[in-house]
Protein backbone atom coordinates (compact mmCIF):
# COMPACT_ATOMS: atom_id res chain seq x y z
CA UNK A 1 0.00 0.00 0.00
CA UNK A 2 2.66 2.56 0.92
CA UNK A 3 4.28 1.46 -2.38
CA UNK A 4 1.13 2.43 -4.14
CA UNK A 5 0.82 6.03 -2.26
CA UNK A 6 4.63 6.97 -3.42
CA UNK A 7 3.80 5.99 -7.05
CA UNK A 8 0.58 8.36 -6.75
CA UNK A 9 2.62 11.05 -4.67
CA UNK A 10 4.97 11.18 -7.50
CA UNK A 11 2.06 11.21 -10.21
CA UNK A 12 0.07 14.01 -8.83
CA UNK A 13 3.74 15.52 -8.52
CA UNK A 14 4.60 15.01 -11.98
CA UNK A 15 1.48 16.45 -13.54
CA UNK A 16 1.97 19.43 -11.25
CA UNK A 17 5.02 20.12 -12.61
CA UNK A 18 3.54 19.95 -15.95
CA UNK A 19 1.21 22.02 -15.34
CA UNK A 20 3.72 24.78 -14.67
CA UNK A 21 5.65 23.75 -17.58
CA UNK A 22 6.16 26.60 -19.97
CA UNK A 23 3.95 26.16 -23.49
CA UNK A 24 3.20 27.64 -26.67
CA UNK A 25 0.05 25.95 -27.53
CA UNK A 26 -0.80 27.56 -30.63
CA UNK A 27 0.66 30.27 -33.09
CA UNK A 28 -1.46 32.15 -35.45
CA UNK A 29 0.02 34.60 -38.03
CA UNK A 30 -1.71 36.75 -40.33
CA UNK A 31 0.45 38.62 -43.24
CA UNK A 32 -1.46 40.77 -45.43
CA UNK A 33 0.40 41.86 -48.64
CA UNK A 34 0.32 45.60 -49.65
CA UNK A 35 0.56 46.59 -53.25
CA UNK A 36 4.30 48.39 -52.59
CA UNK A 37 5.41 45.57 -51.75
CA UNK A 38 5.40 45.58 -47.56
CA UNK A 39 3.33 42.87 -45.29
CA UNK A 40 1.15 44.19 -42.45
CA UNK A 41 1.72 41.28 -39.97
CA UNK A 42 -0.12 40.28 -36.89
CA UNK A 43 1.12 37.47 -34.66
CA UNK A 44 -1.26 35.60 -31.99
CA UNK A 45 0.80 33.79 -29.43
CA UNK A 46 -1.46 31.19 -27.03
CA UNK A 47 1.72 30.57 -24.44
CA UNK A 48 2.18 29.60 -20.80
CA UNK A 49 5.03 31.39 -18.95
CA UNK A 50 7.38 30.09 -16.24
CA UNK A 51 10.18 31.95 -16.59
CA UNK A 52 12.31 34.98 -18.16
CA UNK A 53 11.32 38.92 -18.28
CA UNK A 54 10.07 39.23 -21.63
CA UNK A 55 9.08 37.63 -25.33
CA UNK A 56 10.92 38.05 -28.51
CA UNK A 57 10.88 37.29 -31.88
CA UNK A 58 14.19 37.35 -34.16
CA UNK A 59 13.89 39.06 -36.96
CA UNK A 60 16.90 38.48 -38.84
CA UNK A 61 18.97 38.59 -42.71
CA UNK A 62 16.64 41.35 -43.34
CA UNK A 63 18.90 43.28 -46.00
CA UNK A 64 16.48 46.40 -47.09
CA UNK A 65 13.70 44.72 -44.89
CA UNK A 66 12.75 47.29 -41.93
CA UNK A 67 10.32 46.67 -39.20
CA UNK A 68 8.03 49.59 -38.56
CA UNK A 69 4.33 50.15 -36.61
CA UNK A 70 5.21 47.78 -33.37
CA UNK A 71 2.07 47.20 -31.31
CA UNK A 72 1.33 44.42 -28.72
CA UNK A 73 -1.37 43.43 -26.82
CA UNK A 74 -2.35 40.81 -24.27
CA UNK A 75 -5.50 38.92 -23.28
CA UNK A 76 -6.99 41.38 -21.07
CA UNK A 77 -6.99 44.26 -23.93
CA UNK A 78 -4.03 46.17 -22.62
CA UNK A 79 -2.21 48.06 -25.21
CA UNK A 80 1.49 48.39 -24.15
CA UNK A 81 3.73 51.01 -24.75
CA UNK A 82 6.06 51.17 -27.41
CA UNK A 83 9.54 52.74 -25.85
CA UNK A 84 10.94 52.17 -29.78
CA UNK A 85 14.64 50.42 -28.53
CA UNK A 86 14.49 47.85 -26.09
CA UNK A 87 16.43 47.53 -23.37
CA UNK A 88 16.95 43.86 -22.31
CA UNK A 89 18.60 44.73 -19.07
CA UNK A 90 15.90 45.01 -16.90
CA UNK A 91 13.63 43.27 -14.32
CA UNK A 92 10.13 41.77 -15.33
CA UNK A 93 7.89 44.37 -13.60
CA UNK A 94 10.14 47.43 -15.36
CA UNK A 95 9.24 45.22 -18.91
CA UNK A 96 5.79 44.66 -18.25
CA UNK A 97 2.98 46.18 -20.36
CA UNK A 98 5.95 47.58 -22.70
CA UNK A 99 7.90 46.84 -26.08
CA UNK A 100 10.56 47.43 -28.39
CA UNK A 101 12.51 46.54 -30.78
CA UNK A 102 16.13 44.80 -29.70
CA UNK A 103 18.80 45.76 -32.49
CA UNK A 104 21.86 42.93 -32.85
CA UNK A 105 24.90 42.66 -35.29
CA UNK A 106 22.19 40.28 -37.44
CA UNK A 107 18.94 42.33 -37.76
CA UNK A 108 16.48 43.11 -35.34
CA UNK A 109 14.03 41.49 -31.87
CA UNK A 110 10.78 42.35 -31.70
CA UNK A 111 10.56 42.30 -27.63
CA UNK A 112 7.94 42.78 -25.14
CA UNK A 113 7.45 42.06 -21.57
CA UNK A 114 6.00 39.30 -20.02
CA UNK A 115 4.34 41.21 -17.05
CA UNK A 116 3.51 37.51 -15.04
CA UNK A 117 3.53 34.17 -15.20
CA UNK A 118 1.32 31.91 -16.27
CA UNK A 119 -1.29 31.26 -19.34
CA UNK A 120 -1.46 34.65 -21.51
CA UNK A 121 -2.48 35.37 -25.51
CA UNK A 122 -0.09 37.93 -27.13
CA UNK A 123 -0.66 40.01 -29.62
CA UNK A 124 1.92 41.47 -32.26
CA UNK A 125 1.62 43.74 -35.34
CA UNK A 126 4.28 45.30 -37.48
CA UNK A 127 4.84 45.87 -40.16
CA UNK A 128 7.93 44.79 -42.35
CA UNK A 129 8.65 46.60 -45.58
CA UNK A 130 10.01 45.91 -48.78
CA UNK A 131 8.45 42.19 -47.69
CA UNK A 132 7.99 41.59 -51.49
CA UNK A 133 11.05 41.00 -54.21
CA UNK A 134 10.80 42.32 -57.57
CA UNK A 135 12.80 39.10 -59.93
CA UNK A 136 13.59 39.70 -63.34
CA UNK A 137 10.83 36.97 -64.16
CA UNK A 138 8.20 37.42 -60.72
CA UNK A 139 7.98 38.66 -57.76
CA UNK A 140 8.06 36.91 -54.70
CA UNK A 141 7.49 36.64 -50.96
CA UNK A 142 10.40 34.51 -49.06
CA UNK A 143 10.22 34.63 -45.20
CA UNK A 144 10.75 32.69 -42.30
CA UNK A 145 7.68 33.56 -40.07
CA UNK A 146 8.65 30.97 -37.37
CA UNK A 147 11.73 30.49 -36.50
CA UNK A 148 13.98 27.03 -34.87
CA UNK A 149 15.26 26.98 -31.16
CA UNK A 150 12.03 28.54 -29.61
CA UNK A 151 11.59 28.20 -25.82
CA UNK A 152 9.11 25.94 -26.23
CA UNK A 153 7.89 23.67 -28.54
CA UNK A 154 4.92 25.26 -30.72
CA UNK A 155 1.74 22.67 -30.63
CA UNK A 156 0.06 24.29 -33.38
CA UNK A 157 1.08 26.97 -35.66
CA UNK A 158 -0.93 28.37 -38.66
CA UNK A 159 -0.38 30.95 -40.85
CA UNK A 160 -2.30 33.21 -43.53
CA UNK A 161 -1.45 35.60 -45.68
CA UNK A 162 -3.61 37.41 -47.93
CA UNK A 163 -4.28 40.29 -50.67
CA UNK A 164 -2.48 37.92 -53.33
CA UNK A 165 -3.64 37.18 -57.00
CA UNK A 166 -5.31 34.27 -57.95
CA UNK A 167 -1.69 32.94 -59.64
CA UNK A 168 -0.23 33.07 -57.02
CA UNK A 169 2.02 29.68 -56.45
CA UNK A 170 3.16 28.76 -52.47
CA UNK A 171 5.69 25.98 -51.22
CA UNK A 172 6.04 25.94 -47.22
CA UNK A 173 9.17 24.42 -45.67
CA UNK A 174 10.35 24.02 -42.23
CA UNK A 175 7.49 22.06 -40.79
CA UNK A 176 5.17 18.79 -40.99
CA UNK A 177 2.14 19.86 -42.90
CA UNK A 178 -0.04 21.04 -45.38
CA UNK A 179 -0.36 24.41 -47.23
CA UNK A 180 -3.48 25.04 -49.54
CA UNK A 181 -5.99 27.45 -50.89
CA UNK A 182 -9.02 29.22 -48.47
CA UNK A 183 -10.84 31.55 -50.56
CA UNK A 184 -8.48 33.97 -51.94
CA UNK A 185 -6.16 33.22 -48.95
CA UNK A 186 -2.73 31.30 -49.04
CA UNK A 187 -2.86 28.84 -45.52
CA UNK A 188 -0.06 27.23 -44.15
CA UNK A 189 -0.94 25.12 -40.78
CA UNK A 190 1.10 22.37 -38.94
CA UNK A 191 -0.55 18.86 -38.49
CA UNK A 192 2.41 17.53 -35.99
CA UNK A 193 3.91 19.42 -33.30
CA UNK A 194 7.25 21.34 -33.65
CA UNK A 195 10.28 20.16 -32.97
CA UNK A 196 13.17 22.33 -31.95
CA UNK A 197 14.43 22.49 -35.42
CA UNK A 198 10.95 23.16 -37.22
CA UNK A 199 10.16 26.27 -38.55
CA UNK A 200 7.59 27.79 -41.00
CA UNK A 201 9.60 29.34 -43.97
CA UNK A 202 7.21 30.42 -47.30
CA UNK A 203 7.86 30.92 -50.72
CA UNK A 204 5.09 32.32 -52.78
CA UNK A 205 5.18 33.48 -56.26
CA UNK A 206 3.54 36.23 -57.98
CA UNK A 207 3.01 36.96 -61.54
CA UNK A 208 4.68 40.70 -62.74
CA UNK A 209 2.21 43.77 -62.73
CA UNK A 210 0.04 43.62 -59.13
CA UNK A 211 2.95 44.07 -56.91
CA UNK A 212 4.75 47.56 -57.45
CA UNK A 213 7.48 46.62 -55.23
CA UNK A 214 10.89 48.55 -54.78
CA UNK A 215 13.15 45.91 -54.02
CA UNK A 216 14.63 44.67 -56.93
CA UNK A 217 16.61 41.01 -57.22
CA UNK A 218 18.56 40.69 -60.29
CA UNK A 219 18.00 37.14 -60.91
CA UNK A 220 14.92 34.41 -62.04
CA UNK A 221 12.74 32.65 -59.87
CA UNK A 222 13.86 29.29 -60.92
CA UNK A 223 17.24 30.22 -59.22
CA UNK A 224 15.29 31.11 -56.28
CA UNK A 225 13.20 27.81 -56.44
CA UNK A 226 16.31 25.47 -56.89
CA UNK A 227 18.10 26.62 -53.86
CA UNK A 228 15.04 26.25 -51.49
CA UNK A 229 14.34 22.80 -53.13
CA UNK A 230 17.71 22.01 -51.67
CA UNK A 231 17.18 19.47 -48.98
CA UNK A 232 13.43 19.65 -49.61
CA UNK A 233 10.96 16.60 -49.21
CA UNK A 234 7.50 16.76 -50.27
CA UNK A 235 5.04 13.94 -50.44
CA UNK A 236 6.67 10.67 -51.33
CA UNK A 237 9.21 11.45 -49.65
CA UNK A 238 7.42 13.09 -46.32
CA UNK A 239 5.37 9.24 -46.20
CA UNK A 240 8.36 7.20 -46.30
CA UNK A 241 9.82 9.19 -43.55
CA UNK A 242 6.48 9.34 -41.73
CA UNK A 243 6.05 5.63 -41.89
CA UNK A 244 9.24 5.15 -41.10
CA UNK A 245 8.53 7.25 -37.39
CA UNK A 246 5.44 5.69 -37.37
CA UNK A 247 7.77 2.01 -37.23
CA UNK A 248 10.01 3.03 -34.87
CA UNK A 249 7.13 4.64 -32.75
CA UNK A 250 5.49 1.40 -32.65
CA UNK A 251 9.02 -0.23 -31.46
CA UNK A 252 10.26 2.74 -29.48
CA UNK A 253 7.46 4.17 -27.56
CA UNK A 254 9.56 5.49 -24.86
CA UNK A 255 12.28 7.16 -27.08
CA UNK A 256 9.88 9.32 -28.48
CA UNK A 257 12.00 12.60 -28.25
CA UNK A 258 14.80 11.21 -30.29
CA UNK A 259 12.21 9.78 -32.97
CA UNK A 260 11.05 13.66 -33.11
CA UNK A 261 14.81 14.66 -33.84
CA UNK A 262 15.57 11.51 -35.93
CA UNK A 263 13.04 12.68 -38.06
CA UNK A 264 14.10 15.98 -38.41
CA UNK A 265 17.20 14.74 -40.02
CA UNK A 266 15.24 13.55 -43.10
CA UNK A 267 15.81 15.48 -45.80
CA UNK A 268 17.43 15.62 -49.77
CA UNK A 269 20.62 12.81 -48.92
CA UNK A 270 17.49 10.46 -47.65
CA UNK A 271 15.55 11.06 -50.94
CA UNK A 272 18.14 10.61 -53.21
CA UNK A 273 19.25 7.57 -51.67
CA UNK A 274 15.52 5.82 -51.83
CA UNK A 275 16.02 7.19 -55.82
CA UNK A 276 19.25 5.90 -56.53
CA UNK A 277 19.33 2.76 -54.25
CA UNK A 278 22.41 3.86 -52.53
CA UNK A 279 24.62 7.21 -51.09
CA UNK A 280 25.14 9.93 -54.41
CA UNK A 281 28.88 9.61 -53.37
CA UNK A 282 28.87 5.76 -54.37
CA UNK A 283 27.60 6.28 -57.58
CA UNK A 284 30.41 5.55 -60.04
CA UNK A 285 31.66 6.52 -63.19
CA UNK A 286 29.15 5.55 -66.22
CA UNK A 287 30.07 6.51 -70.03
CA UNK A 288 26.64 4.77 -71.19
CA UNK A 289 24.02 7.15 -72.75
CA UNK A 290 21.28 6.96 -69.84
CA UNK A 291 17.79 5.92 -70.84
CA UNK A 292 18.89 5.13 -74.37
CA UNK A 293 19.46 8.70 -74.79
CA UNK A 294 15.61 9.65 -73.55
CA UNK A 295 15.72 13.59 -72.66
CA UNK A 296 12.46 13.18 -71.38
CA UNK A 297 13.19 10.16 -68.82
CA UNK A 298 16.17 11.62 -67.88
CA UNK A 299 14.36 15.19 -67.35
CA UNK A 300 11.96 13.92 -64.65
CA UNK A 301 14.85 11.73 -62.77
CA UNK A 302 17.00 14.84 -62.56
CA UNK A 303 14.62 17.46 -61.13
CA UNK A 304 13.55 14.40 -58.54
CA UNK A 305 17.40 14.17 -57.94
CA UNK A 306 18.03 17.82 -57.98
CA UNK A 307 20.66 17.38 -60.43
CA UNK A 308 19.80 20.17 -63.42
CA UNK A 309 22.22 22.70 -62.97
CA UNK A 310 20.85 26.86 -61.69
CA UNK A 311 20.12 28.39 -64.84
CA UNK A 312 17.50 28.17 -66.93
CA UNK A 313 15.54 25.26 -68.52
CA UNK A 314 18.05 23.10 -69.05
CA UNK A 315 15.76 20.11 -70.53
CA UNK A 316 14.70 22.80 -73.42
CA UNK A 317 18.31 23.91 -74.17
CA UNK A 318 18.63 20.05 -74.66
CA UNK A 319 15.95 19.48 -76.55
CA UNK A 320 17.11 22.72 -78.97
CA UNK A 321 20.61 21.40 -79.36
CA UNK A 322 19.14 18.08 -80.51
CA UNK A 323 17.02 19.41 -82.95
CA UNK A 324 19.79 21.83 -84.46
CA UNK A 325 21.35 18.13 -84.56
CA UNK A 326 18.76 16.99 -86.70
CA UNK A 327 18.49 19.23 -88.91
CA UNK A 328 14.78 20.41 -87.45
CA UNK A 329 16.19 23.42 -86.31
CA UNK A 330 19.04 25.11 -88.60
CA UNK A 331 21.66 27.87 -87.50
CA UNK A 332 22.49 31.23 -89.40
CA UNK A 333 25.41 32.45 -88.51
CA UNK A 334 24.93 36.38 -89.18
CA UNK A 335 28.97 36.85 -87.86
CA UNK A 336 31.14 36.32 -85.20
CA UNK A 337 28.93 36.84 -82.62
CA UNK A 338 25.36 36.54 -83.78
CA UNK A 339 23.12 33.75 -84.89
CA UNK A 340 20.12 33.56 -85.45
CA UNK A 341 17.57 30.09 -85.70
CA UNK A 342 15.62 28.82 -88.93
CA UNK A 343 12.55 26.08 -88.75
CA UNK A 344 12.68 22.95 -91.44
CA UNK A 345 8.94 21.57 -91.13
CA UNK A 346 10.25 18.50 -92.66
CA UNK A 347 12.82 17.33 -90.14
CA UNK A 348 10.00 18.36 -87.56
CA UNK A 349 7.67 15.21 -88.01
CA UNK A 350 10.22 12.97 -86.56
CA UNK A 351 9.90 14.80 -83.26
CA UNK A 352 8.42 13.42 -80.36
CA UNK A 353 5.63 15.56 -78.60
CA UNK A 354 7.70 17.52 -76.01
CA UNK A 355 10.76 18.69 -78.78
CA UNK A 356 7.60 19.80 -81.08
CA UNK A 357 5.89 21.72 -78.31
CA UNK A 358 9.15 23.47 -77.83
CA UNK A 359 9.22 23.81 -81.43
CA UNK A 360 6.22 24.90 -82.46
CA UNK A 361 6.41 27.93 -79.67
CA UNK A 362 9.83 29.21 -81.06
CA UNK A 363 8.56 28.97 -84.08
CA UNK A 364 5.51 31.22 -83.64
CA UNK A 365 7.49 33.62 -81.66
CA UNK A 366 9.64 33.89 -84.59
CA UNK A 367 6.89 36.12 -86.61
CA UNK A 368 6.18 36.05 -89.93
CA UNK A 369 9.93 35.95 -91.33
CA UNK A 370 10.08 32.42 -89.41
CA UNK A 371 13.56 33.20 -88.39
CA UNK A 372 14.06 33.55 -84.71
CA UNK A 373 16.11 36.43 -83.63
CA UNK A 374 17.29 37.25 -80.13
CA UNK A 375 14.71 38.30 -77.32
CA UNK A 376 12.47 37.12 -79.66
CA UNK A 377 11.12 34.47 -77.60
CA UNK A 378 11.89 36.64 -74.44
CA UNK A 379 8.68 38.94 -75.69
CA UNK A 380 6.68 36.22 -76.88
CA UNK A 381 6.94 34.08 -73.69
CA UNK A 382 5.93 37.21 -71.68
CA UNK A 383 2.82 37.04 -73.49
CA UNK A 384 2.18 33.44 -73.37
CA UNK A 385 2.95 32.68 -70.28
CA UNK A 386 -0.07 29.31 -69.48
CA UNK A 387 0.69 27.61 -72.78
CA UNK A 388 5.03 27.90 -71.49
CA UNK A 389 3.45 26.45 -68.19
CA UNK A 390 1.54 23.69 -70.01
CA UNK A 391 4.39 22.93 -71.75
CA UNK A 392 6.81 22.77 -69.34
CA UNK A 393 3.72 20.39 -67.07
CA UNK A 394 3.42 17.85 -70.00
CA UNK A 395 7.04 17.47 -69.97
CA UNK A 396 7.67 16.15 -66.71
CA UNK A 397 4.48 13.99 -66.98
CA UNK A 398 5.45 12.40 -69.97
CA UNK A 399 8.89 11.59 -68.64
CA UNK A 400 7.02 10.33 -65.54
CA UNK A 401 4.41 8.30 -67.72
CA UNK A 402 7.52 6.73 -69.96
CA UNK A 403 9.29 6.02 -66.68
CA UNK A 404 6.05 4.01 -65.25
CA UNK A 405 5.75 2.03 -68.57
CA UNK A 406 9.09 1.01 -68.61
CA UNK A 407 8.41 -0.31 -65.02
CA UNK A 408 11.34 2.10 -64.14
CA UNK A 409 9.15 3.56 -60.99
CA UNK A 410 5.79 2.78 -59.40
CA UNK A 411 4.01 5.88 -58.29
CA UNK A 412 6.82 7.76 -57.24
CA UNK A 413 8.53 4.98 -55.80
CA UNK A 414 11.88 3.65 -58.05
CA UNK A 415 12.09 0.29 -58.71
CA UNK A 416 15.53 -1.92 -58.70
CA UNK A 417 15.54 -1.33 -61.89
CA UNK A 418 14.53 2.10 -62.25
CA UNK A 419 17.36 3.20 -59.50
CA UNK A 420 19.80 1.10 -61.93
CA UNK A 421 18.77 3.72 -64.47
CA UNK A 422 19.07 6.72 -62.25
CA UNK A 423 22.29 5.38 -60.82
CA UNK A 424 23.09 5.55 -64.49
CA UNK A 425 22.31 8.48 -64.98
CA UNK A 426 24.09 10.53 -62.65
CA UNK A 427 27.03 8.43 -63.23
CA UNK A 428 27.13 9.76 -66.93
CA UNK A 429 26.93 13.31 -65.25
CA UNK A 430 30.12 12.28 -62.79
CA UNK A 431 32.02 11.12 -66.18
CA UNK A 432 31.32 14.15 -68.07
CA UNK A 433 31.99 16.71 -65.19
CA UNK A 434 35.42 14.75 -64.70
CA UNK A 435 36.38 14.28 -68.25
CA UNK A 436 39.59 15.29 -68.70
CA UNK A 437 40.63 13.14 -65.64
CA UNK A 438 39.02 9.92 -68.09
CA UNK A 439 41.88 8.26 -69.27
CA UNK A 440 39.75 6.48 -72.73
CA UNK A 441 38.97 9.69 -74.44
CA UNK A 442 39.32 8.51 -78.15
CA UNK A 443 35.78 7.63 -79.24
CA UNK A 444 35.34 9.04 -83.19
CA UNK A 445 31.37 8.24 -82.85
CA UNK A 446 29.62 10.82 -83.95
CA UNK A 447 26.40 10.10 -82.47
CA UNK A 448 28.28 10.05 -78.99
CA UNK A 449 29.91 13.07 -78.97
CA UNK A 450 26.79 15.26 -79.94
CA UNK A 451 25.21 12.77 -77.17
CA UNK A 452 27.47 14.33 -74.54
CA UNK A 453 26.73 18.07 -75.56
CA UNK A 454 23.23 17.60 -75.38
CA UNK A 455 23.46 15.61 -71.89
CA UNK A 456 25.82 18.00 -71.20
CA UNK A 457 23.24 20.81 -71.53
CA UNK A 458 20.36 18.60 -69.32
CA UNK A 459 23.26 18.84 -66.75
CA UNK A 460 23.39 22.13 -66.90
CA UNK A 461 27.43 21.78 -67.71
CA UNK A 462 27.67 22.07 -71.78
CA UNK A 463 30.15 25.00 -71.62
CA UNK A 464 32.65 23.10 -69.77
CA UNK A 465 32.00 19.63 -71.61
CA UNK A 466 32.09 21.43 -74.88
CA UNK A 467 35.73 22.82 -74.43
CA UNK A 468 37.15 19.44 -73.16
CA UNK A 469 35.87 17.99 -76.51
CA UNK A 470 37.09 20.49 -78.13
CA UNK A 471 40.63 20.44 -76.48
CA UNK A 472 40.67 16.00 -77.42
CA UNK A 473 40.59 16.97 -80.98
CA UNK A 474 39.44 20.33 -82.48
CA UNK A 475 39.22 19.19 -86.16
CA UNK A 476 36.85 16.50 -85.01
CA UNK A 477 35.05 18.72 -82.93
CA UNK A 478 33.99 20.58 -85.77
CA UNK A 479 33.15 17.51 -88.33
CA UNK A 480 31.07 16.00 -85.47
CA UNK A 481 28.83 18.94 -84.29
CA UNK A 482 29.22 20.79 -87.76
CA UNK A 483 30.07 24.04 -86.39
CA UNK A 484 33.46 25.75 -85.33
CA UNK A 485 34.01 25.82 -81.93
CA UNK A 486 33.10 29.99 -81.66
CA UNK A 487 29.47 28.90 -82.91
CA UNK A 488 28.98 26.23 -81.11
CA UNK A 489 29.46 28.36 -77.84
CA UNK A 490 27.09 30.65 -79.60
CA UNK A 491 24.21 28.31 -79.85
CA UNK A 492 24.53 27.07 -76.51
CA UNK A 493 24.99 30.72 -75.45
CA UNK A 494 21.55 31.22 -77.37
CA UNK A 495 19.76 28.24 -76.34
CA UNK A 496 20.95 28.84 -72.55
CA UNK A 497 18.99 32.55 -73.01
CA UNK A 498 16.01 31.25 -75.04
CA UNK A 499 15.29 28.33 -72.26
CA UNK A 500 15.97 31.26 -69.66
CA UNK A 501 12.85 33.33 -70.99
CA UNK A 502 10.60 30.38 -70.77
CA UNK A 503 9.53 32.76 -67.47
CA UNK A 504 6.73 31.16 -66.07
CA UNK A 505 7.32 27.84 -66.78
CA UNK A 506 10.61 28.26 -64.65
CA UNK A 507 8.01 27.88 -61.43
CA UNK A 508 7.69 23.92 -62.61
CA UNK A 509 10.92 23.23 -63.83
CA UNK A 510 13.32 23.84 -60.99
CA UNK A 511 12.24 20.14 -59.42
CA UNK A 512 8.65 20.62 -60.09
CA UNK A 513 6.46 17.39 -60.73
CA UNK A 514 2.92 17.31 -62.10
CA UNK A 515 0.99 15.77 -59.47
CA UNK A 516 -2.44 15.96 -57.88
CA UNK A 517 -1.41 17.44 -54.46
CA UNK A 518 0.89 19.67 -56.78
CA UNK A 519 3.74 20.08 -53.88
CA UNK A 520 6.02 21.02 -56.00
CA UNK A 521 4.81 22.67 -58.49
CA UNK A 522 3.57 25.19 -55.92
CA UNK A 523 -0.13 24.74 -56.04
CA UNK A 524 -0.70 23.33 -52.33
CA UNK A 525 -0.61 20.12 -50.94
CA UNK A 526 1.82 18.73 -48.42
CA UNK A 527 4.98 20.97 -47.03
CA UNK A 528 8.03 19.76 -46.95
CA UNK A 529 10.48 19.66 -43.43
CA UNK A 530 13.53 20.10 -45.05
CA UNK A 531 14.33 22.62 -47.65
CA UNK A 532 13.50 26.53 -48.02
CA UNK A 533 17.25 28.03 -47.95
CA UNK A 534 17.47 31.74 -49.19
CA UNK A 535 14.93 33.40 -47.00
CA UNK A 536 14.79 36.57 -45.58
CA UNK A 537 13.98 37.23 -41.90
CA UNK A 538 13.98 34.29 -39.31
CA UNK A 539 16.87 33.13 -37.69
CA UNK A 540 17.59 31.03 -34.38
CA UNK A 541 15.46 31.08 -31.21
CA UNK A 542 12.73 33.63 -29.65
CA UNK A 543 9.87 32.94 -27.03
CA UNK A 544 10.54 33.52 -23.20
CA UNK A 545 14.31 34.65 -21.95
Amino acid sequence: MRRIIVIAAALLFSIAAFADYPTIRNIDISVSLQRDGSANISEVWDVRVTEGTEWYLVRNNLGDISIENLSVSDESGLDYINEGRWDVDRSISKKAGRCGLHYTGDGVEICWGLGTYGDHVYTVSYTMTNAVKSLSDADMLHLQLVSPGLSSRPKNVKVRISNVPDSTRFWGFGFVGESFKDGEDIVFESSESFSRKSSVIVLLRFEKGFFNSSSVRNRGFEEVLAKALEGSEFEDEKKDRNDFLEELLNIFLISLPFLIVFGGLAGSAASKRRILGCKPSKVEWSREVPYDGDLQKSNYTLKRLGETGKAGNTYASALILRMIYKGAIEVIKKDEKKIDLAFNDSKAGALDANARGLYDMMKDASGKDEILQEKEFSRWSRRHTSRVNKWIENSLEAGRDSLEEASLIEGQRYTPKGQAEARKLLGFKKFLNDFTLVGERTSREVGLWQDYLVFASIFGIADKVAKELHDIDPQFFEEVMAYDFNTVNWILWRNSMLSNSITNAQVRAADAMSRSSGSFGGFGGGTSFGGGGGFSGGGFGGGAR
